[in-house]
């Protein structure tokens, strides 16, 4: 039985995960590499991949040295050169500050300078509260130069819940870019200053004065700063996975792989082949794995996606496919952006809802694509995509009726069942789109994305020895072949039955490693009824 008080909580601190022995996934050698760079230092990362516990173990160094970081990567290296030295940490939150409007953000701001003077017994003036977040922090730092470290945050986390709000959004972005100057200011006399959030504002916005920022994000040998590793995952959580497992009678490789397609999957450099776990994902399957390979990333994510719903109305154009996979090249990766003049490619990279891969192209060389890192985040993207794309927009209780509907008949087999859902996905989800009965592959795409909105694994184009199956799904102990037709007429649909029939049998669909029980199933849909009018089970075995 293992301790799953061993795993650590979203809101646990580096302090409380150190004080608790709880698990800490060690990238600390990293830290050490980014602690000696001079200016300030930025990091993106989608949200739920731990910005928070970086700055908190980043808060933890240079306020107490390595009296946390016993056994850790960094404690040798820090030790020798440090030599005991700690240093003054002003910490600001902005996602943990109340404020309605750039002046009680700014004293929100006041507040935390003000309990760190005091706590250093720095006097401020007795107008501080009138004067601007910048000039004290200048006075701060002032009364003890090279000892104060800053650390930010969710610098954009102001803008983004204002995007309803241009007038306020632009307030707050002048606002910012005012701090972020008195930030450069004083950047001489600092020994530290270190910046999150989950997007990168263009320099001529939130950051113009701030032409010595260096973006972490952009160099490959701090790709796997967040985010765990496979290696991380055997290492760490090798016995959190073999519990799962067993809890979802799976064997430990099923489970490892199961965990891979829902959570892993991220790519934060075009030159780094290494992909990372969502830590948040993971943490909350292991700690529960008897409820399954669920969606944490939207169920668990807080408040609706706002930033992404109000961009993605921006792709009324877009097909659903397109969006899926995309090519792109190195500018749309690194770009920095404002809020109101962004592609959607780019905002959904740096989100996280768009990751990159590479392939092989006809020259010889290799191609930039962007698609969706995982099965967790493609559900959600193609759930968004049908709520704020599609002129006849689909709701949470749709999602979750085709959803509840689509485990029960995989897991009880209901076949029959099965083929009705696919039906309704058909007339659901083909209503408004001119091109959805036109050919049998944009058919078989509906069943794909409602699968995926889902959470199932399925893959179009599986190539096996002699062909290619319209569709697969892959369940923890069973594979689905699905093979398509379009039938025009009613007289046909026999016909091209036995064709879907044949052609399963003898291109030998399905028969890829790993073996697994196997189940054929050749689906005719008629353009005219919009639903699935004929369906045989070619056959089922080993």
């Amino acid at each position: 039985m293992v301790d799953s008080t061993k795993l650590p909580k979203a809101k646990n601190s580096f302090e409380d995960i150190r004080k608790k022995n709880q698990i800490y996934v060690d990238h600390t050698d990293l830290i050490y590499e980014f602690a000696y760079l001079d200016g300030p230092n930025f990091l993106s990362r989608p949200r739920r991949f731990g910005k928070s516990l970086l700055i908190s173990t980043l808060e933890s160094l240079f306020s107490h040295g390595t009296e946390y970081f016993k056994g850790l990567k960094l404690e040798k290296l820090w030790n020798e050169r440090e030599k005991g030295r700690t240093y003054k940490v002003i910490h600001i939150d902005f996602s943990s500050l109340s404020f309605e409007d750039k002046n009680e953000l700014n004293n929100q701001i006041i507040y935390v300078l003000a309990d760190r003077a005091k706590h250093d017994g720095v006097n401020f003036p007795d107008d501080y509260k009138e004067r601007s977040a910048g000039l004290n922090l200048k006075t701060l730092v002032d009364a003890a130069p090279s000892e104060y470290v800053l650390l930010i945050d969710e610098y954009d986390y102001p803008l983004t819940h204002s995007l309803g709000n241009k007038e306020l959004f632009e307030s707050y972005r002048q606002y910012l870019q005012g701090f972020f100057g008195a930030i450069k200011a004083v950047t001489g006399d600092m020994r530290f200053i270190f910046i999150t959030g989950v997007g990168r504002f263009a320099k001529t916005s939130v950051f113009s004065q701030m032409n010595n920022l260096r973006d972490l994000g952009l160099e490959r040998k701090f790709a796997p700063l967040l985010g765990y590793t496979d290696d991380d995952m055997h290492q760490y959580f090798d016995e959190y996975v073999e519990n799962a497992a067993n809890t979802l009678n799976i064997s430990k490789e099923e489970c490892y792989s199961q965990i891979k397609a829902h959570y892993d999957g991220y790519r934060f450099h075009v030159d780094n082949e290494i992909t990372l776990h969502n830590p948040w994902s993971v943490l909350n399957f292991l700690s529960a794995p008897e409820n399954g390979f669920k969606n944490f990333w939207y169920e668990t994510g807080g408040a609706y996606p706002t930033l992404i719903s109000k961009y993605i109305r921006n792709i009324q154009k877009t097909p659903l496919e397109s969006l899926l996979k995309t090519k792109c090249g190195p500018q749309t990766i690194n770009q920095f952006y404002d809020y109101f003049d962004v592609t959607p490619l780019s905002i959904l990279y740096q989100t996280g809802y768009l990751t990159i891969r590479t392939e092989a192209n006809d020259l010889g060389g290799q191609s930039l694509f962007l698609v969706p890192p995982n099965l967790e985040v493609h559900s959600s993207l193609v759930q968004l995509y049908y709520r704020d794309v599609r002129k006849d927009s689909l709701d949470d209780d749709t999602f979750y009726d085709f959803s509840s509907a689509l485990r029960s008949n995989f897991k009880n087999s209901d076949y029959k069942a099965l083929i009705k859902v696919f039906s309704a996905a058909l007339n659901t989800f083909g209503y408004d789109d001119n091109e959805a009965f036109n050919s049998e592959h944009y058919c078989r795409d509906i069943i794909y994305f409602t699968l995926s909105l889902s959470g199932i694994s399925a893959q179009r184009e599986v190539i096996s020895a002699k062909g290619r199956a319209d569709l697969v799904v892959e369940l923890t102990d069973k594979r689905y072949v699905f093979e398509f037709k379009l039938a025009d007429t009613k007289s046909s649909e026999d016909k091209l039955l036995e064709e879907a029939v044949e052609q399963t049998k003898d291109k030998r669909y399905g028969e890829i490693l790993p073996i697994k029980e196997l189940i054929r199933i050749a689906v005719v849909v008629n353009s005219n009824e919009k639903a699935v009018t004929e369906w045989k089970i070619v056959d089922m075995g080993l």
